[in-house]
């Protein structure tokens, strides 16, 4: 007679679990659904702009896209990361804290407008595309901003509830001018995607901003600046440097061989971002086991860690590419139109740098776990050079796809110093046992 009462009461147990997690759901889910949001969001919104935009238009709107990420890169490396970290260590946000990163949000806009403005100057674009730039320039590094603050006072379905927001809001509006006007425009696609970011953004302004209006006194920009900066100075040479040997290569492509052949290298790197977004997400996991197996089992627990991750992640994303990369026509014909058919090489080219990505980022997690993080940036200088020194030839023997074998070839060069580093570093360890395995050695002192 007991067991039916309990029989009932589990699906009510399950039931009444299910609506606490959706009154009250874990913080890692909700990062994670705000993440895929913010993603496909993206990801959906680059194919409806080469659908309706056309090639040409498409790589006036990808060159646009490109500058602002160095704008945002620049953003997250003075503002938001550093306020990430010191929030961890202070385990709270202050209203006066709050209010002074919404104002350095809007005070970095102007060096940030300053270099948009720069950028496409140079790029030849129209002064209406430049005030387009710098508005979703600062509506974009705005909603970044609220994302992380929200995120960092434990308001994390508001974040999601805001950039949701704009990820549906977006496909309306677009719909309504389209079918008003039969025509959006590069530039229209810009204003679009900035309105619809203000418009979500607006309410959070006000929020974190009001504190400034009833007392201005609580921005106190001296004393943040002063706690940002030494997390930030680690950051700024990364970001130059990345900026450099990559977007920087897209930028010369789309000024020296035309918007089209932009449109068409960007059409295939967004096919190949669906796998990086993978390889971002080992982000959350590998690097913290990484450094578990070196402090448990020494050098020999790590690289068969690693070598085991290799395989487990290598096996399913080089047959992925594979299915992208042989019939690489087809795809661009189908997501993009027939336009984008012809750069089909620059998808195989670029889907052949993943694989050597994901080859770096695995060696690269061999020095993290040894907290010698030195290499790494000495790494991503020696793909800078690689890139830059040998762009010019091979965009003059290949086009486009010679811009994307560059930035592949600075890649590889970067692997290969990190190899060459692991072996150097091997043979000077000295935690060597006779037979030749490696064995923890906790006394000695770890790369700087």
């Amino acid at each position: 007679m007991t067991k039916a009462p309990t029989a009932f009461r589990r699906p009510t147990d399950l039931l009444r679990r299910a609506a606490g997690l959706v009154r009250h759901p874990p913080a890692a889910l909700v990062a994670l659904a705000d993440q895929g949001v913010v993603s496909g969001f993206g990801f959906v919104s680059g194919i409806v702009a080469a659908r309706l935009l056309g090639i040409a238009e498409f790589g006036h709107f990808a060159m646009i896209l490109i500058v602002l990420s160095f704008a945002q890169a620049l953003h997250n490396a003075l503002i938001t990361a550093p306020m990430m970290t010191l929030v961890g260590a202070r385990s709270g946000v202050s209203t006066a804290y709050a209010a002074t990163i919404l104002a350095g949000a809007f005070l970095l806009s102007v060096p940030g407008a300053l270099f948009v403005v720069v950028a496409l100057l140079i790029a030849g674009m129209s002064g209406e595309t430049l005030l387009a730039a710098c508005a979703l320039m600062l509506a974009q590094n705005l909603q970044f901003t609220l994302r992380r603050l929200l995120f960092a006072k434990g308001r994390g379905m508001q974040a999601l509830l805001m950039d949701f927001a704009r990820a549906a809001s977006f496909p309306f509006v677009a719909a309504l001018i389209w079918l008003e006007h039969d025509v959006i425009g590069g530039n229209g696609f810009v204003w679009l995607l900035a309105a619809t970011s203000f418009a979500t953004c607006l309410p959070f302004v006000v929020a974190f901003g009001r504190p400034i209006l009833r007392w201005p006194g609580c921005v106190q920009t001296g004393a943040v600046t002063r706690r940002h900066i030494p997390l930030a100075r680690w950051l700024l040479p990364i970001v130059f440097v990345t900026f450099v040997q990559e977007q920087l290569i897209w930028l010369v492509a789309g000024s020296t061989l035309g918007l089209e052949e932009l449109g068409g290298l960007r059409a295939a790197q967004y096919l190949v971002g669906t796998v990086l977004l993978l390889l971002s997400a080992t982000e959350n996991v590998l690097p913290v086991a990484a450094a578990r197996a070196h402090a448990e089992g020494g050098e020999a627990a790590l690289r068969a860690y690693l070598l085991r991750t290799s395989v487990k992640l290598g096996v399913p994303i080089v047959a992925i590419l594979a299915v992208l990369a042989v019939p690489g026509e087809m795809w661009l014909r189908l997501i993009f139109g027939a336009e984008y058919a012809a750069y089909a090489n620059c998808l195989r080219i670029l889907s052949v740098s993943v694989v050597i990505v994901l080859a770096r980022d695995l060696t690269a997690n061999y020095f993290r776990a040894k907290q010698n993080t030195r290499v790494l940036f000495e790494s991503l200088c020696v793909s800078m050079v690689v890139s830059v020194a040998v762009v010019v030839p091979l965009m003059r023997a290949g086009g486009v796809s010679g811009a994307a074998a560059a930035v592949g070839a600075g890649h590889l060069a970067s692997l290969v110093y990190l190899v060459l580093a692991a072996r150097r570093q091997s043979r000077r360890s000295p935690d060597r046992s006779a037979f030749g395995r490696w064995r923890r050695c906790p006394g000695l002192p770890t790369g700087s």
